[in-house]
Protein backbone atom coordinates (compact mmCIF):
# COMPACT_ATOMS: atom_id res chain seq x y z
CA UNK A 1 0.00 0.00 0.00
CA UNK A 2 0.87 3.44 -0.67
CA UNK A 3 1.75 6.00 2.11
CA UNK A 4 0.10 9.54 2.10
CA UNK A 5 1.50 12.84 3.16
CA UNK A 6 -1.05 14.91 5.79
CA UNK A 7 -1.72 17.20 2.91
CA UNK A 8 -2.82 14.15 0.99
CA UNK A 9 -4.64 12.34 3.36
CA UNK A 10 -6.70 16.08 3.31
CA UNK A 11 -7.27 16.47 -0.09
CA UNK A 12 -8.71 12.71 -0.31
CA UNK A 13 -10.55 13.23 2.92
CA UNK A 14 -12.48 15.72 1.02
CA UNK A 15 -13.15 14.17 -2.02
CA UNK A 16 -16.68 13.32 -3.01
CA UNK A 17 -16.45 9.52 -4.23
CA UNK A 18 -14.64 6.72 -3.81
CA UNK A 19 -13.86 5.73 -7.30
CA UNK A 20 -10.60 5.72 -8.71
CA UNK A 21 -11.51 7.20 -12.17
CA UNK A 22 -13.62 10.01 -10.29
CA UNK A 23 -11.32 10.70 -8.10
CA UNK A 24 -7.98 11.21 -10.36
CA UNK A 25 -10.43 13.30 -12.42
CA UNK A 26 -11.60 15.44 -9.72
CA UNK A 27 -7.98 15.98 -8.52
CA UNK A 28 -7.04 16.50 -12.23
CA UNK A 29 -9.46 19.64 -12.30
CA UNK A 30 -8.34 20.69 -8.91
CA UNK A 31 -4.39 20.95 -10.28
CA UNK A 32 -5.61 22.76 -13.17
CA UNK A 33 -7.05 25.34 -11.96
CA UNK A 34 -5.56 26.06 -8.47
CA UNK A 35 -3.32 28.92 -8.32
CA UNK A 36 -2.01 28.04 -4.86
CA UNK A 37 1.61 26.27 -5.55
CA UNK A 38 1.49 24.11 -2.92
CA UNK A 39 -1.99 22.52 -3.57
CA UNK A 40 -0.99 21.83 -7.04
CA UNK A 41 1.95 19.99 -6.07
CA UNK A 42 0.06 18.22 -3.42
CA UNK A 43 -2.49 17.35 -6.09
CA UNK A 44 -0.34 16.34 -8.80
CA UNK A 45 1.69 13.98 -6.15
CA UNK A 46 -1.48 12.59 -4.78
CA UNK A 47 -2.54 12.31 -8.44
CA UNK A 48 0.99 9.81 -9.26
CA UNK A 49 0.51 7.20 -6.41
CA UNK A 50 -3.70 7.07 -7.13
CA UNK A 51 -2.34 6.26 -10.69
CA UNK A 52 -0.35 3.52 -9.43
CA UNK A 53 -3.29 1.95 -7.59
CA UNK A 54 -5.97 -1.05 -9.19
CA UNK A 55 -10.07 0.33 -8.47
CA UNK A 56 -10.31 -1.97 -5.60
CA UNK A 57 -7.34 -1.16 -3.99
CA UNK A 58 -7.79 2.85 -4.50
CA UNK A 59 -11.72 2.50 -3.45
CA UNK A 60 -10.62 1.02 -0.11
CA UNK A 61 -7.37 3.29 0.86
CA UNK A 62 -10.33 6.33 -0.33
CA UNK A 63 -12.99 5.34 1.97
CA UNK A 64 -10.38 4.71 4.99
CA UNK A 65 -9.34 8.05 4.80
CA UNK A 66 -12.95 9.25 4.18
CA UNK A 67 -14.20 7.22 7.26
CA UNK A 68 -11.46 7.61 9.66
CA UNK A 69 -9.19 10.38 9.00
CA UNK A 70 -9.85 13.88 11.59
CA UNK A 71 -8.58 17.21 10.81
CA UNK A 72 -5.43 18.76 13.06
CA UNK A 73 -8.05 21.63 13.29
CA UNK A 74 -11.50 22.59 12.86
CA UNK A 75 -12.92 22.69 9.54
CA UNK A 76 -11.87 25.69 7.77
CA UNK A 77 -13.09 25.32 4.04
CA UNK A 78 -16.29 23.78 2.51
CA UNK A 79 -14.93 21.65 1.25
CA UNK A 80 -13.70 20.16 4.58
CA UNK A 81 -16.64 21.17 6.87
CA UNK A 82 -19.08 19.24 4.11
CA UNK A 83 -16.63 15.90 4.36
CA UNK A 84 -16.74 16.43 8.47
CA UNK A 85 -20.87 16.46 8.00
CA UNK A 86 -20.49 13.39 5.76
CA UNK A 87 -18.05 11.77 7.91
CA UNK A 88 -20.41 12.56 11.52
CA UNK A 89 -23.47 11.71 9.63
CA UNK A 90 -22.00 7.99 9.14
CA UNK A 91 -24.39 7.62 6.09
CA UNK A 92 -23.11 4.94 3.53
CA UNK A 93 -21.81 5.95 0.19
CA UNK A 94 -24.15 5.00 -2.61
CA UNK A 95 -23.64 4.17 -5.70
CA UNK A 96 -25.50 6.32 -8.68
CA UNK A 97 -26.32 10.33 -8.47
CA UNK A 98 -25.01 11.79 -5.54
CA UNK A 99 -27.25 13.39 -3.26
CA UNK A 100 -26.41 16.98 -4.95
CA UNK A 101 -26.28 15.37 -8.38
CA UNK A 102 -27.18 17.84 -11.45
CA UNK A 103 -30.42 15.52 -12.29
CA UNK A 104 -31.49 16.12 -9.18
CA UNK A 105 -31.96 19.67 -10.06
CA UNK A 106 -33.59 18.60 -13.87
CA UNK A 107 -37.61 19.85 -14.07
CA UNK A 108 -38.25 16.12 -15.60
CA UNK A 109 -37.19 14.52 -12.41
CA UNK A 110 -40.00 13.81 -9.84
CA UNK A 111 -38.27 11.00 -8.23
CA UNK A 112 -35.57 9.61 -6.04
CA UNK A 113 -35.01 6.05 -5.15
CA UNK A 114 -32.55 3.98 -2.84
CA UNK A 115 -32.29 0.37 -3.95
CA UNK A 116 -30.26 -2.98 -3.62
CA UNK A 117 -29.09 -4.20 -7.01
CA UNK A 118 -30.63 -8.06 -6.10
CA UNK A 119 -29.71 -9.31 -9.67
CA UNK A 120 -26.79 -9.81 -12.02
CA UNK A 121 -29.43 -8.86 -15.12
CA UNK A 122 -30.67 -5.66 -13.78
CA UNK A 123 -29.86 -3.24 -16.18
CA UNK A 124 -28.32 -0.90 -13.62
CA UNK A 125 -25.87 -1.29 -10.95
CA UNK A 126 -23.81 -4.60 -10.05
CA UNK A 127 -25.06 -6.83 -7.92
CA UNK A 128 -24.91 -6.23 -4.20
CA UNK A 129 -24.59 -2.83 -4.56
CA UNK A 130 -27.12 -0.27 -3.01
CA UNK A 131 -27.65 2.60 -5.56
CA UNK A 132 -29.41 6.05 -5.52
CA UNK A 133 -30.73 7.47 -8.66
CA UNK A 134 -32.71 10.58 -9.73
CA UNK A 135 -35.40 9.59 -11.98
CA UNK A 136 -38.09 11.18 -14.76
CA UNK A 137 -42.11 8.93 -14.26
CA UNK A 138 -40.61 6.79 -16.95
CA UNK A 139 -37.47 5.83 -15.60
CA UNK A 140 -39.53 5.30 -12.01
CA UNK A 141 -41.70 3.10 -13.99
CA UNK A 142 -38.51 1.02 -15.41
CA UNK A 143 -37.42 1.05 -11.84
CA UNK A 144 -40.92 -0.47 -10.26
CA UNK A 145 -40.77 -2.68 -13.58
CA UNK A 146 -36.93 -4.21 -12.35
CA UNK A 147 -38.04 -4.44 -8.92
CA UNK A 148 -41.50 -6.72 -10.13
CA UNK A 149 -38.91 -8.77 -12.37
CA UNK A 150 -36.62 -9.41 -8.55
CA UNK A 151 -33.82 -7.22 -10.42
CA UNK A 152 -34.02 -4.69 -7.59
CA UNK A 153 -35.25 -4.01 -4.39
CA UNK A 154 -36.53 -0.09 -3.67
CA UNK A 155 -35.35 0.58 -0.13
CA UNK A 156 -36.53 4.50 -0.21
CA UNK A 157 -38.62 6.54 -2.46
CA UNK A 158 -39.00 10.14 -2.18
CA UNK A 159 -40.93 12.62 -4.50
CA UNK A 160 -38.84 15.28 -5.91
CA UNK A 161 -40.92 18.84 -5.91
CA UNK A 162 -39.71 21.79 -6.57
CA UNK A 163 -35.64 21.11 -5.70
CA UNK A 164 -36.71 19.34 -2.32
CA UNK A 165 -36.95 15.87 -1.37
CA UNK A 166 -40.43 15.10 0.32
CA UNK A 167 -40.59 11.70 1.36
CA UNK A 168 -43.73 10.52 0.51
CA UNK A 169 -43.41 7.13 1.20
CA UNK A 170 -41.86 5.25 4.09
CA UNK A 171 -38.82 3.06 4.34
CA UNK A 172 -39.53 -0.73 3.17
Amino acid sequence: MITLTDDEKRMVFQLEGCHRYDAIQEIAVLCRYTRDHDIKATAENLLKKLRELSEDDCRELICDIQRNYHLPWKARTVGEMIAVARQESGAQKLEGHDIMALERFDPEVKHMIIFDVLSRESPIGDKGHRMRLFLTEVGYKKALESQDKSFIRILNHAKVAHQYLEKVLKSL
